[in-house]
């Protein structure tokens, strides 16, 4: 029996994310009626971008590209009408995205292979109102749609013996992005110290910064490592990174960033960028004291 022929193919699924809280506020029947004019707008994206439809499966839309440029920009349009259709947004739907360039295998009404099995963990690793791709595709996208990406994590994939670098497509408007530059490998590579960590504190919130998590986000959207829900925090507020063994405060906001360390007064970043020594507070759009509802702690142990 001869091989089945494989193609070369970006696979992109889209998920609505949260649907069952759908059926929970609305009921069976008006959460199906949402649920499938989300999936039908999103469908008419992929044929408007020389996409194929695939097939939905409940909540989620499966599709394929020839081009992995035009499902990463079918992925951002993807994004940008639902969060501009008053329907969709008066039910607070968000969607999830990830998307991967490989062999797969086409039959009419589905497709099969490993390039899928990855796409699928893309998705699922993707939060709300995140398109989340890898390495691998993202070396095939053009520099504008590259220049939009961020490392956001690297992680193991069932069948695959290498650690996978997986990394954001930033969408919205230049102010609402959060954009970095993609790690080099030397980059990357810096990250293994195995015994300085950073651990932030807020309210009753506790996360590590260290080589196993280079990278938390803070800021109002929802898609952050630290949602802080303020009218003066960003959406896409600061970050904390990991950097050759030095932690770096990062702002990218409208408002800036304070930090406040031991018996010095605050210092203002505004699109800047600071070395975390010790411990102190971060107030994001504010000046904060220690008991100020919106103060980040941080702690280098």
């Amino acid at each position: 029996m001869s091989a089945l022929p494989t193609n070369l193919t970006t696979i992109l699924f889209a998920d609505i994310a949260g649907s069952t809280r759908l059926y929970d506020t609305f009921g069976d029947f008006k959460a199906r009626e949402l649920i499938s004019d989300c999936l039908s707008q999103l469908k008419e994206l992929v044929v408007e971008n020389d996409g194929s439809v695939i097939k939905t499966i409940g909540d989620e839309v499966l599709c394929t590209f020839l081009n992995p440029n035009d499902a990463a920009e079918t992925a951002r349009q993807m994004h940008e009408e639902i969060s501009f259709d008053p329907k969709m947004v008066q039910a607070n739907i968000h969607l999830r995205i990830g998307f991967h360039h490989g062999e797969v295998i086409c039959e009419p009404e589905d497709v099969f292979g490993d390039a899928v099995n990855v796409a699928a963990r893309m998705v699922a690793l993707a939060k709300s109102d995140q398109i989340i791709t890898n390495k691998e595709t993202l070396k095939l996208l053009k520099l504008p749609l590259k220049r939009r990406a961020r490392i956001v994590d690297r992680t193991r994939v069932r069948g695959k013996d290498d650690v996978m670098e997986i990394h954001e497509l930033i969408w919205g408007k230049p102010e609402q992005m959060t954009m970095s530059n993609s790690f080099t490998e030397e980059m990357i590579a810096s990250l293994t110290s195995e015994k300085d960590f950073l651990q932030i504190r807020h309210l009753q919130n506790r996360i590590l910064v260290d080589h196993e998590r280079p990278i938390l986000t803070m800021g109002r959207g929802v898609a952050n490592h630290l949602v802080i829900n303020d009218p003066l925090v960003s959406r896409m507020h600061a970050r904390i990174e990991l950097q050759r063994n030095r932690f770096m405060l990062i702002d990218q906001s409208t408002n800036g960033t304070f930090l406040k360390t031991r018996d010095e007064d605050p210092k203002l970043l505004r699109r800047d960028a600071i070395e975390l020594e010790g411990e102190g507070l971060i107030g994001l759009g504010q000046k904060v004291d220690p008991d100020h509802p919106l103060a980040v702690r941080y702690r280098i142990l």
